[in-house]
Order: C-alpha cells, then sequence, then structure tokens
C-alpha cells in the first residue's frame, strides 16, 4: 500500500482511500470524491477519508453505515478505524469544558476561603457584637459567592470529562471487538490496551473531582447556615445594603434551571466525573498536532505501535 495512502491516528496507520481496496475488489478511483456514497464499500472510504480531513462526527457516522451493510469484510477495518474515530471525539470533548487541573486548584482554593468564613462567623456569633457579626456576615456572603462559582466549574469539568469517557470507552470496544473478527491484529488489540489505561487515569481523575465537589457542597450548607444565624443576629437598622433581599434558595439553584427541576442527562447518558490533578495530566498529554496525532516516543511501549503490513 502506498505510504501517501495511510496515516497515522494513536500511533497505527488507517487505510484513508479507495486504492487501499484494491485487495477486495476495490479499484483505484472507483469513488470520485464529489460521488455520494451508496455502497458499504464507499461508505467506509468517505468515512476515512473525512477520519484523515478531520471531520470525526461525520467519520463516525460514515464507518457505522459500512458496518451496517453487514460487509464482513469490511467490519474489522470500519470498526478499527471507527476506535481511532471515538478516541478523538473523546479529545474533543476535554477541550469544550475547563482544564480539571485549574477547576480542583480553584475548587480547593474556594473551600479553604469557605472555611476561613464558618470560623470567622463562629467567633462572630460568639461575641454577640454587632459591627463583628456584620463583617463576618459580609465575609461569608463573599465566600459563598465565590465557592458557587468554584463549584460550577467543577461541575463542567466533570461534565466534558465524563463525555470523553464515554467516547473512550466505546473506542477501547471497537478496537476489541477489531480483535474478536480478526485475534491477529497484534496493533488493534494494543490499542484497545492503550485506551484502556488512558480511561482507568481518567476514571481516577473523575472520581477525585467528585469527592472534590462533594465537599464543596457539604462545606456550602454550612456557610449558608452560618449566614442565617448572623443574619437573625444583626439588628435591622445594622444590615448592610442588599442583605434584606438576599434569596438563598435562588442562589442556590443553577441558573436556568427552576427549583425542584432535575439536570438533565446528555446524549451518551449519565455522565461520569472527573478530577484535578488530571486536568494538567489531560490536556497537556493530550495534545494534538495538526494531522490530530497523539504524542509518541520511538520506544515507548506504553503508546500504540505503529501498523506494519497489509492494513484494509
Amino acid at each position: 500500500m502506498n505510504r501517501m495512502n495511510r496515516f497515522q491516528l494513536l500511533g497505527i496507520a488507517v487505510c484513508l482511500t479507495v486504492g487501499c481496496w484494491a485487495g477486495v475488489g476495490a479499484s483505484p478511483g472507483a469513488v470520485p470524491e464529489a460521488a455520494l456514497p451508496s455502497t458499504p464499500r464507499e461508505f467506509f472510504n468517505v468515512g476515512t477519508r473525512e477520519l484523515r480531513g478531520g471531520k470525526l462526527r461525520e467519520a463516525e457516522a460514515s464507518l457505522e453505515t459500512a458496518l451496517a451493510g453487514q460487509d464482513m469484510r469490511l467490519q474489522p477495518p470500519a470498526l478499527y478505524n471507527l476506535g481511532h474515530v471515538r478516541f478523538g471525539l473523546g479529545l474533543e470533548e476535554l477541550k469544550k469544558g475547563p482544564a480539571a487541573k485549574a477547576a480542583a486548584a480553584r475548587g480547593r482554593s474556594s473551600a479553604q476561603t469557605t472555611d476561613d468564613a464558618i470560623r470567622d462567623a463562629d467567633e462572630a456569633l460568639a461575641s454577640n457584637e454587632v459591627q463583628k457579626m456584620v463583617a463576618s456576615y459580609l465575609h461569608g456572603r463573599g465566600a459563598r459567592k465565590d465557592l458557587k462559582a468554584a463549584t460550577q466549574a467543577v461541575r463542567n469539568a466533570l461534565k466534558s470529562h465524563g463525555a470523553a469517557l464515554s467516547k473512550w470507552q466505546r473506542s477501547s470496544g471497537d478496537f476489541k471487538s477489531t480483535v474478536e473478527l480478526n485475534p491477529a491484529d497484534a496493533d488493534a488489540q494494543q490499542n484497545a490496551d492503550t485506551v484502556d489505561r488512558y480511561i482507568a487515569k481518567l476514571i481516577d481523575s473523575l472520581r477525585e473531582l467528585e469527592q472534590l465537589a462533594a465537599a464543596m457542597g457539604n462545606k456550602g450548607d454550612e456557610l449558608k447556615e452560618k449566614l442565617r444565624q448572623l443574619k437573625g443576629r444583626i439588628p435591622a437598622p445594622d444590615m448592610p445594603p442588599g442583605a434584606a433581599g438576599d434569596e438563598d434558595e435562588e442562589e442556590d439553584t443553577p441558573e436556568g434551571q427552576k427549583q425542584g427541576q432535575k439536570e438533565g442527562t446528555g446524549k451518551e447518558g449519565e455522565q461520569m466525573s472527573l478530577s484535578p490533578e488530571e486536568a494538567g495530566w489531560l490536556l497537556n498529554g493530550f495534545k494534538l498536532d495538526s494531522e490530530h496525532r497523539l504524542p509518541m516516543g520511538q520506544e515507548n511501549t506504553a503508546q500504540p505501535k505503529e501498523r506494519s503490513g497489509r492494513t484494509w
């Protein structure tokens, strides 16, 4: 197969042109670029061209159509390329949300500020001094707003990383299905193992972020109660501007969501959650170049091997 007809994603060559199918009855140039695909083979070749061009969602649809044609010769290469497509889609999901590392760092800092505000409120309540309670109330309101913003950032990171996890799980399944159909495909097996290792790290990070979000929620509830106590002890004439109009319940409701309304699940199902250290690791470790390649080392056994020999 001509080197010009191959491209690497996850470190493995992917068949990209009609010419790759010459060995199974296709002739080079049989499907012009402008022609609309109608057969499973044509959908496969269109899908691989879309993969080469970075049109991952289009490639996914085309390759799924090729699979639906039930052409057994097409099943292994279509699944193999789908594995690459879905890994790439997972990377795109990661780029949609905030970096988990930054979101987690902000969350921890905000949680510490909240702890300080809670201690300050306890001291002010114990002193029963109006000015101290007013100052503590203002301090607590600021800490609570910061905590809410930090919590939202963590939730956004959880959402994007959870969506990425869903894509990567499907990518792993595609490579494993390729191996089931062709047990001799060592490259597909290595890709499945590699994606599984990334998934394991992603899950660890998701759990870490979930724990942080839960802890932040508990601190927010505690601070809210302290503010309620302070508000009840401060004489009306001494209440700071805006305090009388505070709507604690409204503040607790995410923007655009009514009280009592549950957050809907995404199209990929219920979102899982990610963590902080992870963001730095993820977004630094999964940077793509213009050809959508993962960073590779020459002899790095943690990376997939380059496919050698004939590809479909």
